[in-house]
């Protein structure tokens, strides 16, 4: 049905999707597997249901992937200078492209790097700086 009603709009269905909906719906069941977590003060126990650990999908899980990125930049990549937030988006004529071939999604974000790159060099006056910089693609919402 997907090909008929929804392949044109929304891309091909990719082969990992139903594995990914089948791992969310199993996330935190207790009869999936668990850790016993307790307190060695006190010594109350709890059981802690083992998650699917899935990004974008699941949001328990998705977050906590974002919370524990955030904190290995903050403590581990970046320095304590001046950062800033840089947003590229596709022009919607051109996101079917990459619906289609998800490769270049890959390209696209080395190109932005380049473009940025430059910028900044050209913009700060030192030709032999060498910025940093994280990308995350995002390849679902409105935004």
């Amino acid at each position: 049905m997907w090909d008929d009603r929804y392949q044109n709009t929304y891309g091909y269905w990719r082969s990992h999707i139903l594995d990914v909906i089948y791992d969310y719906l199993d996330c935190g069941n207790l009869h999936l597997g668990f850790a016993r977590v307790k307190c060695e003060d006190c010594n109350k126990e709890y059981l802690l249901p083992f998650s699917c650990k899935r990004r974008a999908f699941c949001p328990s899980c998705h977050q906590r992937r974002v919370v524990e990125f955030g904190e290995f930049l903050y403590t581990e990549v970046l320095k304590e200078v001046s950062h800033r937030q840089w947003v590229f988006s596709i022009p919607k004529r051109l996101r079917c492209y990459f619906m289609y071939d998800r490769k270049l999604l890959a390209k696209l974000s080395r190109c932005a790097w380049k473009v940025l790159c430059d910028y900044l060099k050209s913009s700060s006056g030192d030709k032999d700086s060498v910025p940093g910089v994280v990308i995350a693609v995002q390849t679902f919402g409105d935004f």
